[in-house]
């Protein structure tokens, strides 16, 4: 079972934090969890989750609207992690074998959305190496959070598991996730 915790207003808390005894298994066409009003804005924002995959082609884990309105993706083109926060403002990483692998593995997404050079991805707590990045400005987000798929109608689904899903309104450092 996962569901919306309160709303923490601690700085050192995040945001909105899913709390569950069972991670939350999606099947890659219509399973999603849509948030009500749990980050709506376009800003610098931290997302940490588990994940447990083996699908080797585009698999979203998260959105705010469409493919391209603050949307996470593992083996974007089937082989790279992708954050894309804008029509041409995305940042591409070198591929993450973890991403297929069918084990879990613990994921950190930070989106600079003023910089997308400032953009950080973790896998197991290791920084990921930047392939690639385009320039550009960040979409306004159309929609609330949508887990397990880039916006609430229609979209890209994730396929496998997700668990222990958290928001923060800033960057982590290593040390803290």
């Amino acid at each position: 079972m996962l569901s919306l915790g309160n709303k923490l207003t601690l700085n050192t808390q995040p945001i909105y934090k899913f709390v569950n005894e069972h991670s939350v298994q999606f099947d890659g066409a219509t399973q999603k969890i849509v948030t009500d009003d749990a980050d709506t804005v376009a800003q610098n924002t931290t997302y940490s989750f588990w994940v447990k995959s083996t699908k080797a082609t585009s698999n979203f884990i998260f959105g705010h609207g469409s493919y391209n309105i603050g949307a996470f993706q593992l083996n974007s083109g089937g082989t790279v992690p992708l954050l894309y926060l804008g029509a041409s403002y995305k940042v591409y990483w070198s591929d993450v074998p973890q991403q297929e692998d069918g084990k879990w593995h613990h994921w950190v997404v930070y989106q600079d959305v003023n910089n997308v050079l400032n953009s950080k991805l973790y896998c197991d707590g290791v920084l990921q190496t930047v392939t690639s990045t385009t320039s550009g400005s960040a979409n306004a987000y159309t929609e609330s959070l949508t887990i397990g798929c880039n916006k609430i109608s229609g979209g890209d689904f994730f396929q496998g598991q997700i668990d222990e899903f958290a928001v923060y309104d800033r960057e982590l450092t290593q040390w803290r996730f």
